[in-house]
């Protein structure tokens, strides 16, 4: 009985101690998971190296037309593993 009681309120401590171990709550302040996120990052990324490139083939003296147009297909060649070079247009 003397060796069960000491036990019993380590059992008792750990349980209303606060230890998250076994806590099955998610922490509220975690930011949210989204399925999305790594499309838009790569969307994102394609806008900013197509205009990128493009200005840069302006300031060379290509047609802005023509300058958008190499700069997809730059983009196109370069980042084939990339779903959103796939998608450019």
């Amino acid at each position: 009985m003397k060796r069960l009681v000491p036990f019993v309120l380590c059992a008792a401590l750990l349980a209303n101690s606060g230890c998250h171990m076994f806590s099955k709550k998610k922490n509220p302040a975690a930011p949210k998971e989204s399925k999305t996120l790594a499309s838009d990052d790569e969307k994102d990324f394609m806008q900013r190296w197509i205009d990128k490139r493009t200005n840069d083939l302006v300031t060379q003296g290509v047609p802005a037309k023509a300058a958008h147009d190499q700069a997809i297909a730059e983009f196109k060649a370069t980042f084939k593993y990339l779903k959103v070079s796939q998608q450019a247009k």
